[in-house]
């Protein structure tokens, strides 16, 4: 998901963001239907005398809840872009510490690099000075293009 804002001076600021089809919340409802279903059919199982599925079972509900809680850390993934008028700042936090990067306006480049392989994405980089900076890694095709387009619209309007 990209959002971007422009305030009165000409600074921009794109906020970039993984797409999240459930709240921490929700997935938290998901995780119990599915435990509690999991676990009470091999219950069913464990009174007839196969007792034997509960620890699959268990260790079923287990690996879903290590996917989902994953899945949610990568969720919290946010990357800011901010353009002044004369520097390029990229902040990127989430899962690892946070990291900052400045990079010059004037020299900045935005590219769409294709993949090696079909199946690859693209990846979406801005580069200067022999700095460079990959966004939008967790992005679809359409809003890794989308992006390219309101960057070099960023870049080009940006405050002066």
């Amino acid at each position: 998901m990209v959002s971007s804002t422009v305030d009165s001076k000409r600074n921009w600021r794109i906020v970039i963001r993984p797409n999240r089809s459930l709240s921490r919340r929700q997935l938290q409802i998901v995780f119990a239907i599915i435990a509690v279903v999991c676990l009470g059919i091999a219950s069913v199982f464990a009174t007839f005398g196969l007792w034997p599925v509960l620890p699959f079972a268990g260790a079923e509900v287990i690996a879903v809840g290590i996917g989902f809680y994953l899945s949610a850390l990568g969720g919290r993934e946010t990357e800011v872009v901010s353009v002044q008028s004369d520097s390029v700042a990229v902040e990127k936090s989430g899962r690892r510490t946070p990291r900052r990067w400045e990079l010059s306006r004037a020299w900045l480049q935005i590219r769409l690099l294709q993949p090696r392989f079909r199946w690859h994405p693209t990846r979406l980089v801005i580069r200067s000075h022999g700095k460079e900076v990959e966004l939008g890694g967790f992005l679809n095709e359409d809003e890794r293009r989308q992006l390219e387009g309101e960057l070099r619209t960023a870049i080009r309007d940006g405050a002066d």
